[in-house]
Formats: structure tokens, C-alpha cells, sequence
């Protein structure tokens, strides 16, 4: 499933890669490897995700959907970079030395919004700080990655069926260091939806 970035301000889709979110887009092979694509509750290791992650709470994915009743949860929203701005498209300027301190510098926060139009729809904001993951993954040895699961938890849901958005609010664009194509190295300024999933919570 791939990443959508979305800019409220647009309307549109301005760029879709990997695996992040439910509607499925036609996306450039080459950019399939730079998101996440493997990320199951629990690892051929016997490494549950969110201990990967360092982290308390469930962790919901595209291929992770179900969280017991009564846990604090959030969304993973994992991205492979580049070690250093190897390749950058005509325009992009940055001050940060690499593509995660680009990023780091540009998150300004995330929200989600869960189960929006329905009666018991809410918005959650979290400010970026230097809670946000950065490690490796296991599909990309070698390069860093960033997930903003890190940055805030949300309280426990009802029973039931429930939709999630996670929204990158990015202060300026920001490019994974891969390409000097654009439209499948980097995301744009603003407010973008960078993942929809469809999840369970179960007694």
C-alpha cells in the first residue's frame, strides 16, 4: 500500500511511494524501497514491532490491524534516507547536512485524525521533537530511517472498526537523498496526509 502525500491546500496527490497508506497508486519501481515495506506485529526474529520501535504502546500498520481493547496506541509512518544529499532535484535547497536533519528540522508536528465524519471523529496534534525514531530497518541495512510513531499516543478506542490519518505538517519541502527526481524523492511543504490505515480493536 503506498504512501500518499497529500496537501490539504492542493487537494491532491503529490506523491506516492511505498507502503504507507490504504489507496493503492501507481508508483515508479525505483521508489518502492524507500518506505518501510515489512512491518509485521511481529518480526521472523521474535521481535514485537513496538519493541523495535522502543516504544509502549500497540503499534498500528497496513499489515498490523488489530489492538486489544484498553491500550494507548499510534501509527507508524516509517521512511529510508539516504546517508548524505548524494542526488537532489533543481531547487532544493537545504541547510541540514542530511536528509534525516533535513527532516527533523522541517517537522513541525503530526496529527491524526480518527474516525473522521462520524459522530465520535476527533483531531490529535503532536509537536515534532526529538522523540521521533531514527534507526534502521530491517529492509535497508546500512541507511537510516525515521518513523513519527514515536512522537505521541492516543488513548484507547472502542470495540469496533476504526479509520486513522496521520498528517505531516513540514515547514519546507524535504527529499530522501535517493533521486533528483522530485516527484518521488520528496514531499512538499504543508500539511500532507502520509498515511490511512483501517484497523481493529478487539476484546
Amino acid at each position: 500500500m503506498p504512501l500518499l502525500a497529500n496537501s490539504r491546500g492542493v487537494g491532491r496527490a503529490l506523491v506516492c511511494t511505498g507502503v504507507v497508506c490504504a489507496a493503492t497508486l501507481a508508483v515508479a519501481p525505483s521508489a518502492a524501497a524507500k518506505w518501510g515495506t515489512d512491518e509485521p506485529c511481529v518480526s521472523s526474529s521474535g521481535t514485537a514491532l513496538k519493541n523495535q520501535y522502543g516504544y509502549s504502546v500497540a503499534v498500528v500498520t497496513s499489515d498490523c490491524t488489530q489492538i486489544p481493547a484498553g491500550e494507548r496506541w499510534a501509527v507508524s509512518v516509517p521512511w529510508i534516507m539516504a546517508d548524505a544529499f548524494d542526488h537532489k532535484p533543481p531547487g532544493f535547497a537545504t541547510d541540514y547536512p542530511t536528509p534525516v536533519a533535513d527532516f527533523r528540522g522541517k517537522l513541525q508536528s503530526i496529527e491524526y485524525v480518527v474516525d473522521g465524519g462520524a459522530g465520535s471523529g476527533f483531531n490529535r496534534s503532536f509537536p515534532a521533537d526529538n522523540k521521533i525514531w531514527v534507526g534502521q530497518l530491517p529492509e535497508a541495512p546500512g541507511l537510516p530511517a525515521i518513523n513519527t510513531s514515536n512522537l505521541g499516543a492516543l488513548n484507547p478506542l472502542p470495540v469496533g472498526r476504526h479509520v486513522a490519518e496521520v498528517y505531516w505538517k513540514l515547514s519546507g519541502p524535504v527529499c530522501d537523498g535517493f533521486s533528483a527526481d522530485q516527484g518521488t524523492s520528496c514531499l512538499p511543504a504543508g500539511d500532507l496526509l502520509v498515511k490511512r490505515v483501517t484497523f481493529d480493536v478487539v476484546d
